[in-house]
Parts: C-alpha cells; structure tokens; sequence
C-alpha cells in the first residue's frame, strides 16, 4: 500500500481593496455659457467653496480671515446644485459690469431704489411750536446729510451685489485706533457737532474683521461686529449693514457677509430673455427661403457647378421687390417658403415678464409697457406693487434711517427727542376729485356729532388741526367761534326754529 503525501496549501495573501481612480480633467472654467458645457470636477475643489477673498488693500498684510475655509459633504453638494441653477455668487467685479453696463439690472436695481425714496418720509410729533421748529431743524439736517440720495444708493448697492454699508463720519482720520470703537448714541459719547457726514461704501472695498462662529445663541452669530475698510479697522455702529436679502449662515463667508444680488437671482431669467430676443430677430431677418426647382442634371451639364453657382449669385444679388428672375416654365419652378410669425410676440413678452417675477414688480413699471386688450388695466399689479415698496421700506430703510435720525438729533441738540418720529409717504396718492369727496364725508360726519351734541364747535374746530389735507393751515383756530344769525339758524323737521348754542372759550 502506498500513501500519497498531501501537499501544503499555498498561504492566501491579504485582500487588497479596489481604489477608483478618476482622471485627471483641466480645471473649472467659468464663462457665460451653457453649465453642461462646463467641464466638472469633484465639489471639494471648487473655488466657489472658499470664503469670497476681497481685493488687495481691503485687509492690512499679514491678516487673515479665521476657519470657514472647507466646507462639509453636505454643503458640497447643495453647491453642485447651484452650479447647475447658475445662482453662485459671482464676485463683485462681475456683478459691477452686469449692473452697469446691462439695461435689464439697471432698471431692476433703479425702479425700486426710485419706488422706495420717490415720495421719502415726513416726520411728526406733537403739535406745538416747539415741536414744528425742531422738525424744520431735523429735515434741514436730513437735507445737509443727503439721506435721501444716500439711502436711495444703499439700496441700489443692495441690488446688485447684496449688501449696502453707510459710514458715520465723526472726522476720525482714516487709520484712527478710535474708529474701531463703538458710537453709542448718547449725549456724553455723540456731541453736538459731532457729525460729518454719511458715506455710502460698495462692499468691494470692505471685508469682515471680527465675527463669532462659534456660538450660536448669540446675537452676533456670524455678524460681523469689526470691518476692514482699504486697512482701516471700523466698529460696526460706525458702518452701518443694510441687507434684505439674507444668505444661509453657512454660506455667509461666501458672500462676504452680505446677502445675494438681486441681479444675480434675476441673471438665468435675463439670459433666457436676451436669447428669446435674439432668436425672434433672427427668425424675421430670416423668416423666408427662396427655392428654385430644376433639373440639376442638365444646368450641370451645360453650363457646369460654376454656372449654377453664378445663377445663385445673381439671383440673390438682385432679390428685392424690385428685382425681376426669370426661369424656364418647363424645367424650373421658384417657391417661396416663409415661417410662421405668429404668436413671436407673446413669447417674446413672456420672456421679459418672467424678469419681472424675480423683482415682483409689475411689467408696466419694468418696462413703461401697458397692458394690452379690451378693458386692461394694470392699475391692481400697481397697488400691488407699492404695498410691496411700502414692506421693502419699513424691513430695509427703517431700523438704519432710525440711528441716523437719532445722530442727527444729537448732532443738533445734544439729546434724543422721543417725541418725534417719522413715517414714510404712501405712493398711492388720491387725485383731486376723490380727495374732495373725503374731505366732504369728514366734514358731514363732525357736523352730526355737533348736531347730536357728542361734540361742541371748539373740539369740532380743534380737529381740524389734524386734517391731512391741510386745508385750514394759517387759519386762527384759536379765536371764537362763528355764531349764525336767528334767520341763518335751520329749521328742524316740525318746522320749528332750532336754536344751537355757540360759546367761544371766553364764554361769550
């Protein structure tokens, strides 16, 4: 018997995991262009998800934002999808050419900067002397500082590149320690005097200083409290932040700690437009072909492809309502075949009022284009649209407008008046006919309440101090009362004269 020896198994070597490679590809090219025609790399390396990095001179050498440098998986990919809806942030230099140099962003930007600061603000308070002489005094401060014309660029700035920013001049040099300092509004830190003037800055030369990112249940969470400005250091009381359209905390760095451009969102609604306007155009300067049946075989033939050619050519070098084309009636026949023009134009005016979804304002005001058919009327889309104006005006110009007013106050006075305040004038104005009508309606319904003895003539005559319409302004409201004659006094329903009391203040 013989036995076979067993061989040794041979030792299993250790798993090695598969590892995908991915070549490599040129890097990212942002053009205006298609976003399939973009060549794509992995989220991770995008420039877009690092912090926005300002131009040289806005930071001093050596200084350098801290964290929010990387982002997670999960905010990469939120930012692969808005690589494809064309809304990541463009940078400041972009953003400028597109709002200066493109008619869509400018009337975007500027109809609801002029909306907002058309009809401006009035103030108010009591209504003795020494209130009206310090209203005077504030809207003369108001009309030194330019406030209007200062807010009205704030929000233009809003508009297109996301954030305004309003500097307070207290004559601090440039560079000075003190201005990143904070200025409370109180008399023994604001002076009389102590105010400037007010600067609008582009937020291209400002980036944040100081910022917490660490707690979130703080007020200042990724609010900036210390701004750079060219090298300068700036307390944000000092440079004050008007935003209305706020980003995601995370993508706060992005944006330079603004919000997003209105220009930007309204960019994929402008570009199909402008393609939509260029198609129609070609599509009329194109819209008829010219086609000649013939019997290619023999022109071929006699005359060879140079003479079919120089047919071509004299044919289309002729071709006017003028010209004369002449073809043989046996082998030749000329059609003419022509597009379809219409409806081009619906299409072509949808395409511009898709722009004016992103800004919610209606087209007549976008555009100066009315409405078009039997009984249209845009007078709805504009009271729609200046109930918006009005939201935009109290949530942007009012808590800003509030602290400069309050600066203004102390630059005067030396003290805050709590008495007066301000409200911002209604666009929608009555004209004159439905004016009257209010006012008659006021004036029946006082005359009842003296007829049912609820008020007398003084308190009737005092509330016509009120009376918007200022109708009896200049009139001495003080003196006594007109008492009518016996025969000026009317009947009452029985027939019977009705004497009415009319006691001036002296009693008389």
């Amino acid at each position: 018997m013989f036995f076979r020896r067993k061989k040794e198994a041979a030792p299993v070597p250790a798993r090695v995991e598969p590892v995908l490679t991915r070549a490599d590809r040129k890097p990212m090219v942002m053009r205006d262009t298609d976003w399939r025609e973009v060549d794509r790399k992995p989220v991770a390396s995008l420039e877009i998800a690092k912090p926005y990095q300002p131009i040289p001179g806005v930071i001093p050498d050596g200084q350098v934002l801290a964290m929010d440098s990387a982002y997670g998986p999960g905010v990469a990919q939120s930012i692969n999808n808005t690589i494809a809806d064309g809304v990541v942030f463009l940078g400041y230099p972009r953003l400028a050419e597109m709002w200066s140099q493109r008619v869509e962003y400018r009337h975007i930007v500027g109809t609801l900067s002029e909306e907002a600061t058309r009809e401006w603000i009035e103030f108010h308070g009591p209504s003795d002397e020494a209130k009206k002489e310090r209203i005077e005094q504030l809207e003369a401060e108001f009309a030194r500082l330019k406030v209007r014309e200062h807010f009205k660029m704030l929000s233009d700035l809003d508009g297109a590149f996301g954030i305004g920013q309003l500097f307070l001049n207290t004559g601090l040099p440039h560079l000075s320690d003190d201005l990143a300092t904070p200025l409370l509004l109180t008399p023994e830190t604001f002076p009389k005097g102590s105010l400037k003037e007010i600067v609008p800055i582009e937020p291209i030369w400002t980036s944040p200083n100081e910022y917490n990112s660490e707690n979130p249940l703080r007020l200042d969470f990724y609010r900036p409290t210390k701004w750079w400005v060219m090298g300068a250091t700036v307390h944000h009381t000092r440079l004050l932040r008007f935003v209305s359209r706020e980003p995601s905390q995370i993508l706060a760095p992005t944006y330079n700690f603004g919000g997003v451009p209105l220009i930007q969102l309204a960019k994929p609604y402008v570009d199909n437009w402008v393609r939509t306007r260029q198609s129609v155009s070609d599509l009329i300067n194109g819209c008829s072909i010219v086609s000649l049946k013939t019997d290619m075989v023999a022109v071929y033939e006699n005359a060879g492809i140079g003479g079919l050619i120089d047919r071509v050519q004299s044919f289309i070098k002729f071709r006017d309502n003028r010209g004369v084309f002449l073809s043989d009636k046996e082998s030749e026949e000329l059609q003419i075949l022509s597009a379809q023009l219409a409806g081009l134009d619906k299409l072509q005016n949808q395409a511009l009022e898709q722009i004016c979804v992103v800004a919610q304002m209606p087209l007549v005001k976008f555009s100066g284009i009315s409405p078009s058919g039997l009984n249209a009327s845009s007078e709805g889309e504009i009271r729609v649209w200046y109930d918006r104006v009005a939201a935009y005006q109290e949530a942007f110009f009012r808590p800003g407008l509030t602290h400069v007013m309050h600066a203004a106050m102390l630059n005067i006075w030396g003290e805050i008046d709590k008495d007066i305040d301000f409200r911002f004038i209604p666009l929608w104005q009555l004209d004159e006919a439905a004016k009257a009508a209010i006012a008659k309606t006021r004036a029946d319904t006082r005359a009842v309440y003296e007829e049912m003895g609820a008020v007398n003539n003084d308190e009737v005559r005092s509330s016509l101090r009120t009376d918007e319409d200022g109708l009896f302004d200049g009139a001495d409201l003080d003196g006594p009362g007109y008492e009518p004659m016996d025969h000026e006094v009317p009947q009452s329903e029985g027939g019977a004269l009705r004497r009415t009391s009319f006691i001036d203040k002296n009693g008389i």
